[in-house]
C-alpha cells in the first residue's frame, strides 16, 4: 500500500535528557506503517543536554525542532498542533507524545493506521498504560466507547473532581485530523483532560473513534510538572473547574 500522507507526532520538551531517547526511539521503531512518520519537538527553553541523547535521529529529515519561549504547557501544545497544521504538507493525522512517555510497542501505530484507513475518523482516542518511577503499574486508562455518552462522561468527571484516579480520562492518546480546530485551554493542570472533554462535547461536529482495544502510550505519573501541580493543589482545582465547565455546557444545551 502506497499512502503519501503523514502521521506527525508533536512532542513538548523541557529538559527531557533522561527520557527523550526512549520516547523518540519508540516512535521510529514502529513497524508496518505506510504513512510517513515525522516528529516535531517544541523545545521550551531546555537547559540540559537532550540533543546529545538523540543526535542520530536529528541527523535525519524525520525530526523537526522548533525552539519556543512559552513556559506554559497549553501554549506549547497549541503551538505544535498549529505548526503541524500550517507548515507541514500532506498531514493526515496529528498525534502527541510527551518526552517522558513512550509508545507501548512497535505495532501500535500500524493498528491505529488501520482505523485511519477503514473509518477515516476526525479523532481517534485510545488508551494508555501508567508508570511511576519507570515501573508500569496495574491501573490502565482504557478508552471506553461510553465516553461518547455524556452521562457516563459526567460520572468520570465527578470521580476526577474527587481525586479518584479511576475517573482519569485516556487523554494523552489522541490523534486528530488537521481540520479539528479544538485547542488546549489556559489551565494550570489537566489541560489534556480539558482538551479531551472539548473533543467529546463536539461529537456531533467531529467523527470520533474510540479505540477500546488499543493502548497507545506508557504515561509517566512521576514527572516534575505532575508533582508540582499536586503540591500546589492545582491538581484538584483544575479537575473541579472542568466538572463545572462540563455542567455549564449541559445546562446550555
Amino acid at each position: 500500500m502506497n499512502i503519501k500522507g503523514k502521521i506527525v507526532i508533536g512532542m513538548p520538551l523541557k529538559n527531557g535528557a533522561s527520557t527523550i531517547r526512549r520516547a523518540v526511539a519508540s516512535i521510529f521503531s514502529q513497524k508496518n506503517v505506510n504513512r510517513e512518520i515525522l516528529l516535531v519537538i517544541a523545545n521550551d527553553n531546555s537547559t540540559d543536554n537532550w540533543k546529545e541523547e538523540i543526535l542520530d535521529y536529528l541527523n535525519t529529515d524525520k525530526v523537526i525542532i522548533k525552539n519556543v519561549d512559552f513556559g506554559k504547557s497549553y501554549k506549547v501544545r497549541n503551538f505544535l498542533n498549529n505548526f503541524i497544521r500550517n507548515e507541514i504538507e500532506n498531514v493526515d493525522y496529528i498525534g502527541r507524545l510527551d518526552a517522558d512517555d513512550y509508545i507501548v510497542n512497535n505495532t501500535v501505530l500500524s493498528e491505529i493506521e488501520k482505523i485511519m484507513n477503514k473509518y477515516n475518523p476526525d479523532v481517534i482516542i485510545s488508551g494508555n498504560k501508567l508508570a511511576i518511577d519507570n515501573k508500569i503499574i496495574d491501573r490502565i486508562n482504557f478508552a471506553d466507547r461510553r465516553l461518547l455518552d455524556l452521562q457516563f462522561l459526567e460520572s468520570k468527571l465527578e470521580l476526577m473532581a474527587e481525586g479518584n484516579p479511576l475517573g482519569e480520562l485516556p487523554s494523552c492518546n489522541t490523534f486528530i485530523k488537521p481540520s479539528v480546530n479544538i485547542e488546549y485551554k489556559d489551565v494550570e493542570s489537566a489541560e489534556d483532560h480539558w482538551f479531551t472533554v472539548d473533543l467529546l462535547l463536539n461529537k456531533d461536529k467531529y467523527n470520533i473513534y474510540i479505540a477500546e482495544n488499543i493502548l497507545y502510550a506508557v504515561y509517566s505519573l512521576s514527572g516534575d510538572l505532575t508533582n508540582l501541580n499536586k503540591k500546589k493543589y492545582k491538581y484538584l482545582k483544575s479537575r473541579n473547574l472542568l466538572l463545572k465547565y462540563f455542567m455549564d455546557y449541559e445546562k446550555q444545551t
